[in-house]
């Protein structure tokens, strides 16, 4: 009988915190300029600088989002001739 107490317990605080609105709900990433805007503001003419202020990001993220895409790597296989 302690047992089942004891998980009966267990059960209701578990779902306690599931129900609970701290732990439900969570927030997504955070709703910054997306690359594509920080890109766009750069080609418009702004400097990195003015861009970063603006947008409020740093200036590191705006490097990172101008930065030219990084060369693909391929795995080349031998073709297996007969």
């Amino acid at each position: 009988m302690r047992k089942l107490g004891f998980s009966l317990a267990a059960v209701l605080a578990t779902g306690a915190l599931l129900v609970s609105p701290a732990v439900g709900k969570r927030k997504g990433h955070a709703t910054g300029p997306t690359c594509k805007q920080i890109k766009a503001a750069v080609d418009a003419g702004k400097s990195p600088e003015d861009v970063a202020k603006d947008l409020k990001v740093s200036t590191a993220r705006v490097k990172h989002c101008t930065a030219p895409a990084p060369a693909k790597r391929t795995m080349h296989r031998k073709s297996k001739s007969a």
